[in-house]
């Protein structure tokens, strides 16, 4: 029996026509060849016929196959090129080896798209010829090319279903404005199976397999156009276009469509996992954590949450902005909650708002004396004995001029006083726009009531601890900064000098200073060198003779004189083994906030910039922050207001404050000319840059610069 298609009512109601855009015409199938189709429909290879009958499939399907001249009714042609029409999509299911002059035939019949299941490719050793193979392929025939080893992808509303995993297998479907884009098969399918059990609903799920030809940017660039779209999905093991993905979802977030991620591999442990089921080697966490967030993603830390996270999101509006005071309202009928939901609002970084005048007045008149009318309130259970007082009470704190958001706390008959009043909550999150989540004492409630309430607009929460953890991702979606302006410049082309005497001038560029200095030379005269320098000075070996003094012994600090300087130069070259050696001598830093400044060409995200606490303390307390490059003052400012050393750099017990504002212009300087630097410059440190007082600049003792 064909499948019965669902329409949430909270989607746009448009779907987008097939046009000219490379992904349309499968996603908008109208003919599907499956190549290597099997006629037990218990396996693997036979399962996507029956999955596209029994949800509705309305165009036309060929079985490829030469062992059988129909399968299921349906004629089966045997080879692609004897097809009777150039198919919108072909489903291969056939060994790895076969695949290549597969796609080639899709090319030769006209066929634009295909969904490679076979696994055998990039995952193996021995796979990885096929896997290049099919790369050439797809480059001659420019045959669009979802997989290899992948779970394929669904297009409900067109119910377009080429997959074989069993979450397929339904007769109804729910379409909702989510796209799921997974790394990994399984997960795509789990995600989808959740969304279509709980009634929540899915427009598009893409399982990208090894991303051979097509990455997960390419279905996020597609999906982000579409109408039936307002929810990404996404679950990540590892990148090979992370610049271009950022991009795309700043781009998604200028759209309004709000963007949610679940990252693995994080771990040693996790990234060895990862890299053996993709072919990919993950970057630390910490990258994908800093460059996600400032990007706009929300980021959540399992599935549950991530299939939580595409359910409240598509749900709730993204709270208005509302001033100052502006930030969540609560009606609270039990006051024991009221502490505990400020302590998890807080926790979450979401802001309470605070009532105007006229909402304490009129809930001071509505409620018994004992009541409490501050936010978050205290309604007492009166607003339940008295027919109406509920109703009065949720449309004035609705309606106060300060509220983004509302969490309504029920008590102990909860599910029973929330779906008598399911209208009313709906009519409230409707008018103002708000964001209402209903925050339950522990209860949950039935699969068809949560429907109920999300079709009217609301979310529910087991507890205040969840309501805030929602709200937490909507004020982070909310909050995300504006796509960064085009940074035009010479990228690629500008080369970055290696000797310290010319980074020097590199640095100056920057708006960073160094600190007076003269070079020591082999033979010269060391009470010459220090003439003009004030005491006390350091002596260090040059940053390109060797790059971790500290380990080598290779600085010597606080010299006071020039007998002590004579005695650390000659230390310095005995321990690397040099009597030749130029020393640096430097007049030593007395005031300032130490801090790193390091540009890297990240695997991939490519140029980032890491901000950091400096000296050893970045290895010892790993206070480091990164953000993608090109950037602008406001990124980097709220970069370092994640560090601990901004406590430092506001001016901690009594030390003076920082002078951030240079900091932050260097920074920025600085980031930017390594984005346009020549590719084989893997790597800019400065360890450390000393943030001076207030109006006194900063200024760099040290710089290394790594090529590859």
């Amino acid at each position: 029996m064909a499948s019965a298609l669902s329409t949430s009512s909270v989607e746009p109601v448009a779907a987008a026509a097939t046009n000219g855009a490379p992904l349309d015409r499968l996603f908008h199938a109208r003919s599907i060849a499956l190549v290597g189709l099997s006629a037990d429909a218990r396996k693997a290879t036979g399962a996507p016929l029956a999955i596209l009958r029994q949800t509705g499939f309305p165009g036309r399907i060929h079985p490829v196959n030469p062992r059988y001249p129909q399968i299921d009714g349906l004629r089966c042609y045997p080879d692609i090129d004897a097809l009777p029409e150039a198919c919108d999509v072909a489903l291969i299911m056939l060994s790895a080896r076969l695949v290549p002059d597969a796609i080639r035939a899709c090319g030769r019949r006209g066929i634009p798209a295909a969904v490679v299941l076979s696994s055998g490719f990039e995952e193996s050793e021995e796979g990885r010829g096929c896997a290049a193979d099919l790369a050439r392929a797809a480059q001659e025939t420019g045959v669009r090319v979802v997989g290899p080893n992948c779970e394929g992808v669904w297009s409900v509303r067109e119910r377009v279903l080429l997959t074989f995993g069993s979450a397929a297998r339904r007769d109804v479907l729910h379409h909702a404005p989510i796209a799921v884009l997974s790394q990994s098969g399984a997960m795509a399918g789990a995600l989808a199976r959740h969304l279509q059990d709980n009634g929540t609903g899915c427009a598009y799920v893409v399982s990208v397999g090894n991303e051979t030809v097509l990455t997960i940017a390419d279905y996020l660039e597609w999906t982000i156009e579409q109408p039936d779209v307002r929810v990404a999905v996404l679950f990540v093991e590892g990148l090979r276009d992370g610049a271009r993905l950022l991009r795309l979802i700043e781009r998604a977030r200028a759209r309004g469509i709000r963007v949610v991620a679940l990252k693995s591999g994080n771990s040693s442990a996790g990234q060895q996992a990862a890299a053996s089921h993709t072919g990919k080697i993950a970057s630390p966490y910490a990258v994908y954590r800093d460059l996600l967030a400032e990007a706009g993603v929300v980021q959540v830390d399992s599935l549950t949450e991530l299939i939580e996270a595409a359910e409240v999101l598509v749900t709730a509006p993204e709270p208005p902005r509302r001033g100052a005071l502006g930030g969540v309202s609560v009606f609270s009928i039990p006051g024991g909650t009221r502490a505990l939901t400020a302590d998890h609002l807080e926790l979450h970084g979401v802001p309470l708002a605070t009532f105007a005048r006229a909402t304490v007045a009129a809930l001071e008149q509505a409620l018994p004396e004992f009541g409490g009318t501050e936010n978050p309130t205290d309604l007492t259970g009166q607003v339940l004995s008295h027919p109406g007082l509920f109703d009065q009470c949720l449309r004035i704190i609705a309606d106060d001029p300060h509220s983004e958001a509302l969490i309504v706390q029920v008590a102990n008959r909860g599910p029973h006083d929330v779906m008598q009043r399911i209208e009313l909550l709906g009519a409230v999150a409707r008018s103002p726009g708000l964001a209402v989540i209903v925050s339950f004492l522990g209860d949950t409630l039935q699969a068809a009531d949560r429907a109920r309430l999300r079709e009217a607009g609301v979310v529910c929460a087991r507890d205040a601890a969840e309501a805030a953890r929602y709200l937490g991702w909507m004020y982070r979606t909310r909050d995300t900064v504006r796509p960064r302006s085009a940074h035009r410049a010479d990228a690629g082309t500008r080369d970055v000098p290696q000797r310290w005497d010319e980074l020097v001038g590199e640095l100056r560029a920057c708006g960073i200073a160094v600190p007076e200095q003269r070079i020591a030379q082999p033979g010269a005269e060391i009470g010459a060198t220090a003439h003009g320098l004030r005491w006390p000075v350091v002596a260090k070996a040059l940053p390109e003779d060797c790059e971790h003094k500290t380990e080598q012994g290779a600085v010597v600090l606080r010299i006071r004189s020039v007998a002590e300087l004579e005695d650390a130069v000659r230390t310095i070259r005995a321990r690397l083994g040099r009597d030749d050696l130029r020393v640096l001598v430097q007049e030593m830093v007395a005031d300032g906030v130490e801090v790193l400044l390091s540009a890297v060409r990240n695997p991939d995200f490519g140029p980032i910039l890491a901000l950091g606490s400096g000296g050893i303390a970045v290895e010892l307390f790993r206070d480091v922050t990164y953000v993608a490059l090109p950037t602008d003052s406001g990124r980097v400012e709220r970069a370092l207001r994640k560090l601990k050393a901004w406590q430092l750099l506001q001016g901690f017990r009594g030390a003076p404050r920082a002078d951030v504002p240079a900091l932050v212009d260097a920074a920025v300087q600085f980031g930017n000319r390594f984005a346009d630097a020549a590719a084989d410059v893997a790597e800019f440190e400065l360890n450390p840059v000393f943030v001076r007082p207030e109006g006194s600049g900063v200024i760099a003792v040290d710089a290394l610069v790594k090529r590859t």
